[in-house]
């Protein structure tokens, strides 16, 4: 069944506390973004997001997985997972970066699940979106762009919004 849905948003907090509806207005946009998820999450909730047949498939994942001291290998393994279901879908799959914090200790491990990322798309012909360039500086998340030094605020997703249509 072919629903009109053009945008699925898929990932954590980052996703879920976004206005996705408004900031890619006209799209139409379904938020599966969750709290605190991870990338076990995910994969255990991909049905939701493949069973839409949206267009595109908005990806991103993997901070709170650092958070609970998962293995950088254990979490790609989980990330190229997730991409292989997807990749079932009738949607267009699109890898954004995980996003810098202002957390240093994070920060390493981000641009090296970036990197894996990054060329895990190039290798099999998937779209990956470098958000970082937009929202940070120095590998770091700018502090403009945040709350808590990990959660956006309302300038960043727009900012966000803005690398996003880039893509559309």
């Amino acid at each position: 069944m072919k629903n009109n849905i053009d945008i699925i948003m898929l990932g954590d907090s980052l996703i879920a506390r976004g206005e996705w509806d408004t900031l890619l207005y006209p799209k139409k946009v379904i938020n599966l973004g969750h709290d605190g998820d991870t990338t076990k999450d995910v994969l255990s909730r991909l049905d939701l997001a493949t069973e839409v047949h949206a267009q595109c498939i908005y990806l991103m994942i993997g901070i709170n997985d650092m958070n609970s001291y998962k293995s950088l290998d254990k979490i790609f393994e989980n990330y190229v997972e997730i991409l292989k279901e997807l990749e079932k879908s009738s949607s267009k799959v699109i890898v954004q970066s995980i996003l810098y914090t202002q957390m240093n200790s994070f920060n390493k491990k981000v641009k090296e699940l970036n990197i894996k990322l990054q060329e895990y798309c190039t290798n099999n012909d998937l779209t990956y979106i470098d958000l970082n360039k937009a929202l940070s500086q120095d590998e770091a998340l700018l502090s403009s762009f945040t709350t808590d030094g990990l959660h956006l605020n309302t300038k960043a997703y727009i900012a966000w919004a803005r690398e996003l249509r880039n893509y559309f």
